[in-house]
């Protein structure tokens, strides 16, 4: 995968070419920022530009070596990924995944000139991984690299981001990521230009529309909603029971309702002339937005984002719900 195959990165992509052709490559990179948008992507093409040699800064995608990284079976380049280790358990890094690194970094590269590391969700290591990681990053062998990929930088201890890199990666904007729908999965102009506000500049999350369609789920969540009473402990206790059984259904919950907060805080600030995630919904929006203060709305924001916060860091999934559901209605109440 050249750094050419990467869409919509080309600020990330620049600073590892330059530092690929300077022959300045970090003994450590954080690569941060919101989920599904070519952090993993990229970390593979860095990888697949030290190992290639035949490209200056990047890679040609076509040699033995880059075809191995692109399989999966390349001895110089490991990916690790969080796993779940019991039924219905959060996934998660552990403290063998980390040793099994460090055994494998203390050794000599094998075919290329260096060693390259991944941890994917790099803020799901339990605190055992991240303390052995720690000593690692403290004390890096000169022929291998390590990149930690996150959407969540703040929940990585202070001093694993303090030895590391970080490359930002910014959110797809919406013109990109519906030339990709249109293109790439033949979809209408109509519904690529949906599907695209809806995803937030996550373009993973339609990538995956055949198996989940964003916009059926938005109803199915909409549904949902309108059948509750936030003022209502009883609704509050059944939806939160629908979602808490699955981590990522608590999370992909609390998103939806976190843009369609954030539409209703944008229409009452600045009207209809807003740019909305859900513009195709501008009626709902407005009727809603009427029976809203703007003092509340922004406090719900607040809940929202530290409810998605502690989901992930493996807090109960119901008692997550809950505690962020009542603190909406006691805002809506008061």
């Amino acid at each position: 995968m050249p750094f050419s195959d990467i869409i919509g990165q080309e600020g990330a992509v620049e600073i590892l070419g330059r530092e690929l052709s300077n022959g300045r490559i970090s003994h450590a990179y954080l690569f941060s920022g919101m989920g599904c948008i070519g952090k993993k992507q990229t970390a593979l093409a860095f990888a697949m530009a030290v190992e290639c040699g035949r490209v200056r800064g990047d890679s040609c995608g076509e040699c033995l070596s880059c075809r191995k990284i692109s399989h999966g079976v390349h001895p110089d380049v490991r990916l690790y990924v969080p796993e779940a280790r019991t039924k219905g358990a959060t996934e998660k890094i552990y403290i063998d995944q980390i040793r099994d690194l460090q055994a494998g970094i203390s050794l000599r590269p094998m075919e290329g000139e260096k060693k390259v590391f991944m941890i994917d969700d790099a803020d799901r290591m339990v605190d055992q991984a991240a303390n052995a990681l720690l000593k690692t990053l403290e004390e890096p062998p000169p022929d291998s690299f390590l990149i930690l990929i996150t959407s969540f930088p703040d929940l990585l201890p202070s001093t694993v981001l303090s030895r590391c890199r970080t490359v930002r990666f910014k959110p797809l904007s919406t013109d990109s990521v519906e030339e990709i729908l249109i293109r790439k999965m033949g979809l209408s102009k109509d519904k690529a230009k949906v599907m695209a506000r809806v995803s937030q500049g996550s373009l993973g999350r339609v990538l995956n529309v055949a198996e989940k369609d964003l916009l059926s789920q938005r109803d199915r969540f909409m549904e949902r909603i309108q059948k509750w009473d936030l003022g209502n402990i009883g609704s509050i206790f059944e939806v939160s029971e629908s979602f808490s059984k699955n981590t990522d259904d608590s999370i992909e919950f609390l998103e939806f309702l976190a843009s369609w907060n954030r539409d209703l805080i944008s229409i009452k600030l600045r009207g209809e002339k807003g740019m909305l995630t859900h513009a195709d919904k501008i009626t709902e929006l407005l009727e809603e937005s009427r029976h809203k203060d703007i003092a509340a709305l922004l406090n719900h924001a607040d809940i929202l984002e530290e409810a998605i916060r502690r989901l992930r860091m493996n807090v109960n999934q119901r008692f997550a719900l809950e505690a962020a559901l009542i603190g909406m209605g006691k805002e809506t109440a008061g």
